[in-house]
Order: C-alpha cells, then structure tokens, then sequence
C-alpha cells in the first residue's frame, strides 16, 4: 500500500513522508480490527480504505491550506479530518460525532497515532452549533456523506467565522438548487466548485465551497432533529 499511497500524493500534488504511510497503514488496521466489532464502514478491503477513504479525503488539502482549524462535522470514522491531520495538517481540528462507540473508535485512533491538536467532540451538530466555544470558532468547516445539501449547510454553517468556508463533500453539484434557501438564510454563498476524479478510481468527487458571508442568525441551528424533518 506505500506504493499507493505515494501515488494518491503525486496525484494530488502532495509531499509525502514515510511517516505517513506508518500512521495511515496503522489508522488502515485499526478501522478493520474495530470493524468487525460495530460497523464503521462498509469499505473493508484494504486498497479501498486507501483510495475510497484516504485518497477521497486528501483531495481537500490543498483546499484548506492556510487555515487555522477546522471541524469536521458527522465524521464517523474519521474522514476527511484525521487524514488531513495525518498528512499535514498542523492546526487545530475537531471531530464532531454523535455516536459514542464511532467516538471512542476516534478517541483510540489520535491516542494510538500520536495526532496532536485533534479533539474529538461527541455530540450532536445542532447542540454544539450553540456552544460558545464551537459557534462561529473556525476557519472550515467540512461535511462528507452525513445529509442532504439543505440539511447540511444548517449543521455546518454555525461553526465557521465569517469570511470562512464549508466545504460539502458530495458527488455532483445536483443538491444546490435545492439547498438555495437554505443558503440564504445562513448567509452562504458558493465560493468554487472543484469535480474529479478520487485517484486510482472511477468515482467522481465533487467538492463544493461555500463562503459565509456574515455571521448567522441565533436562531440557527433549530433545535435537535428540526432540520433534518424541516429543511429550510
């Protein structure tokens, strides 16, 4: 897989290290090992870990260069915030889950791999959207197959600065239109668009960035549950 891996960088355009083969091959075993206890993710095969997870979850790090922290909302096992750490990124990222046992899955993982300025946050977006020390913290905000588009600009938008980005990691670009409220009302607006394809793949990618315009409503989020049964 470090031959793989090291393509999935050139592809990209990254500068890959040793070190992070070490750290992604050990993230690879834990995520099997802990997958046959509860279900973390339906991709099992080792080179599907690589490309489908990994190499997915790189094509935004050169989206977030520059910025000073990041959360990564509904995270599940981790993806796209722990590869981006792994593989450079310095500053401050959050994982923001709900589930307790994928939580812990987190939790072993940044201990195991020795990650620093990682915090793992289990809670639901809706509930730390209010909180002081989350609301409006971050510079991006990133979101990968947990809700449709117009639910999830109100999950992510209340995390990031004004001036700051959400990046939604979907398929295509079919959810915008009706996500355009929704926009609206939390004061986004698309900032670019980048389509490809995941490295070493067929699977097409197509990563939306959206840039909050000002600081949002208090009452956004609704409460618990609201915006997935009431879009906006």
């Amino acid at each position: 897989m470090r031959e793989l891996l090291k393509g999935i960088y050139d592809v990209l355009g990254l500068k890959y290290d040793e070190e992070h083969y070490e750290k992604f091959n050990a993230y690879a075993m834990l995520l099997i090992e802990w997958n046959k206890k509860f279900n973390l993710t339906g991709i099992t095969e080792i080179r599907d870990i690589y490309i489908k997870h990994f190499g997915d979850s790189l094509m935004l790090y050169k989206g977030i260069d520059g910025t000073k922290s990041l959360i990564d909302v509904g995270t599940g096992a981790g993806f796209p915030g722990i590869p981006l750490k792994i593989a450079g990124y310095k500053n401050k990222v959050v994982l923001l889950e709900a589930n307790g046992k994928k939580a812990s899955f987190l939790e072993h993982v940044t201990d195991t791999l020795g990650l620093e300025q990682i915090f793992i946050c289990q809670d639901r977006a809706e509930i730390a959207g209010r909180e002081d020390i989350y609301r409006e913290r971050f510079d991006v905000s990133t979101a990968r197959a947990v809700a449709p588009l117009n639910v999830l600009v109100e999950y992510c938008a209340p995390f990031i600065k004004k001036d700051g980005l959400f990046i939604a990691m979907k398929t295509d670009k079919t959810e915008l239109e009706s996500a355009k409220n929704a926009m609206k009302q939390l004061f986004l607006e698309v900032y670019k668009i980048e389509s490809q394809t995941i490295p070493f793949s067929d699977i097409k990618r197509c990563n939306i960035y959206f840039k909050k315009i000002k600081n949002i409503l208090d009452k956004y989020p609704r409460a618990d549950g609201i915006p997935k049964k009431k879009p906006l």
